[in-house]
């Protein structure tokens, strides 16, 4: 495999896990407040099922129509378990009858409820339940949303290409003292990443101007536990006083990434306090 083809799929994996990373986020920002659960269980106890909690939260209004309709049907509470699930097609409600509560009439209803709300979320934005929506793909899952909130998740999918992009320039503008078969950097926290970087251009700085190109790698930049750790190999043409100033570099770094690391655990706890 060549080089390129190694970094065309290194960049695939990275891309294809921040973009995990960003549904995952935006899932969690969009779902269901308690308020909302609370509103629509207050309503509809008998079949406001737990599940309904996991859905996004501009579905409130339309698993409520949802829920007023199974009223509507008839008193089913005996005869009717409803379990929901956000699908890649929408909303879905599973209904679990016991076929002898029900007549034909009541298992029609049902079936045509069933159906409007999936075709209503599908129209439905996630995050505000405006109308008008339209899926859109965030690596492998999706979310139907209004043009706003299109927009906005839009500009973070170009911001991830961006940051990418960047990422890549870097991984060229450092190329001189990393092992050639290494494609893109690995992603790093943000105090990290700002760390390495610095690093890597002081010590390409002193390669260029030593002319050592080609004798000074660094083998290993990885990130442990929020720490930063590197390791630079030089060979016999750098001579002991170059070696000693990388060597220092590569100390410094790992200290700043020390105390960034201890400041970022101490903001957190006092966040929390």
């Amino acid at each position: 495999m060549s080089i390129d083809d190694l970094r065309a799929r290194q960049r695939q994996a990275l891309t294809k896990a921040e973009h995990r990373q960003l549904w995952l986020a935006l899932s969690e920002e969009m779902s269901m407040q308690q308020d909302s659960f609370h509103k629509l269980h207050a309503l509809h106890s008998k079949y406001c099922h737990g599940t309904v909690a996991t859905l996004p939260d501009g579905w409130t209004e339309i698993i409520g129509h949802f829920l007023a309709e199974l009223d509507d049907i008839g008193d089913l509470v005996d005869a009717v378990s409803v379990r929901f699930e956000r699908c890649p097609d929408g909303a879905r409600p599973f209904v679990f009858p016991e076929m002898q509560n029900w007549n034909p009439r009541q298992l029609s209803d049902l079936r045509v409820a069933q159906r409007v709300l999936l075709l209503t979320s599908r129209e439905t934005c996630e995050r505000c339940g405006k109308g008008n929506a339209v899926p859109v793909s965030v690596g492998d899952g999706s979310f139907f949303l209004c043009q706003e909130h299109q927009e906005s998740v839009q500009a973070k999918l170009e911001a991830l290409t961006e940051a990418m992009d960047e990422r890549a320039r870097f991984r060229e503008q450092v190329t001189d003292i990393l092992p050639p078969t290494t494609a893109l950097l690995l992603p790093l926290t943000n105090y990290n990443t700002q760390i390495m970087r610095k690093a890597l251009l002081d010590i390409k700085a002193i390669v260029d101007a030593q002319g050592v190109v080609g004798h000074v790698i660094a083998t290993r930049i990885v990130e442990s536990d929020g720490q930063l750790f590197m390791i630079v190999r030089c060979g016999p043409q750098v001579d002991p006083a170059t070696q000693f100033e990388i060597a220092d570099i590569v100390k410094h770094a790992e200290w700043e990434s020390d105390q960034a690391h201890l400041k970022s655990g101490k903001e957190g706890v006092d966040d929390d306090a």
